[in-house]
């Protein structure tokens, strides 16, 4: 799939300004980025929702801009699942089965193989009001891929779940992707699912791109002040590159890639608490979050975030002295 200097623009709003992307075939290609970024603008692109001001949308090498959404080779999930509440779970799952006139032997069989594939055997004749939201999901995913679409394509389907569902969910999903091998454009704004299943991540800001990479490239190498402070936890600190080292009124112990004034990127697991620390600072907060202690240090002006294992934690007001990471990502002013 890609899209070729892609414009839609609502009113005075730029939804999409100019997107250029490739997706390989058989990839897990995910839009992240905050609400009015434009990734769902651009899903909606592809699935012919909406019309490109300028631009081609092509799946497969064709050019799909003229056709409606029915007759583009993609299956959908919405995030609110949008199944027929007067259909089982059978009938929702048969029915572009049957909009293709498959002979009923091939649909049941189909239907079949699909309901194992999520895990749904034994619900066939339940009504959507009779299933949980993972399984209402679960069937939206049957159904798309009763398409045997070209792409697949998945507007934020896992943010009205529950956390223990949305989880298990994500990695239904993977398996799912890696067993079809179907090309996947996934929409979300949560940072961890994008980490999670993606092949690539491209990061988008008020319809632009401003990041595209693997998952550990979009972590690890923020382009970006705004990658950086989007993408996972951490403080950006401001100050300059200067021969190999960052400067701050004087030289950290913290290696760095560029030249010039930026923000370097300090993550809190790669903080630890050491006697012989670079940074002196008092425990401004302590939030316990299960597997692990979130500290806020107060230190030279600074407000830097610390994980530690959940025993022996400083308490709020105690001075530490926190040892700094040998190297860090730097951010450029401007990316």
């Amino acid at each position: 799939m890609e899209l070729k200097g892609v414009h839609k623009r609502f009113g005075p709003v730029r939804a999409v300004e100019g997107l250029d992307l490739r997706l390989r075939e058989g990839e897990f290609f995910t839009l992240l980025g905050p609400s009015g970024c434009g990734k769902t603008t651009t899903l909606r692109l592809v699935a012919g929702f909406e019309a490109p001001d300028r631009g081609e949308v092509l799946i497969g090498g064709e050019v799909v801009n003229p056709l409606p959404p029915e007759r583009r080779p993609i299956g959908m999930v919405f995030q609110h699942y949008a199944l027929f509440p007067n259909m089982t779970v059978f009938g929702n799952v048969a029915f572009p089965l049957r909009l293709r006139r498959l002979p009923e032997g091939e649909v049941r069989r189909r239907v079949g193989e699909l309901l194992e594939m999520v895990h749904l055997v034994g619900l066939e004749g339940r009504y959507p009001k009779e299933l949980s939201g993972g399984q209402q999901q679960r069937v939206a995913l049957a159904r798309a891929l009763a398409r045997e679409p070209k792409v697949l394509l998945l507007d934020e389907p896992l943010s009205a779940l529950d956390a223990r569902i949305r989880e298990e969910l994500r990695g239904e999903l993977k398996r799912l992707q890696g067993e079809t091998g179907l090309t996947t454009l996934y929409v979300t704004h949560d940072q961890e699912e994008a980490l999670a299943l993606s092949d690539r991540i491209a990061v988008m800001r008020e319809g632009r791109l401003e990041q595209l990479g693997t998952p550990k490239e979009v972590y690890e190498e923020p382009a970006t002040a705004f990658v950086a402070g989007f993408v996972g936890s951490g403080v950006l600190v401001p100050g300059e590159a200067r021969e190999g080292l960052f400067h701050r009124g004087r030289a950290w112990p913290v290696r760095v890639r560029g030249e010039g004034r930026g923000y370097l990127l300090l993550r809190p697991e790669r903080l630890r608490l050491d006697q012989g620390g670079f940074l002196e600072g008092r425990v401004v907060l302590a939030t316990y979050l299960g597997s692990l202690v979130r500290l806020e240090v107060e230190a030279e002006g600074l407000f830097l975030k610390v994980d530690l294992p959940p025993e022996g934690v400083p308490a709020p007001g105690e001075r530490v002295r926190l040892a700094l990471p040998p190297e860090a990502p730097f951010v450029p002013e401007g990316g």
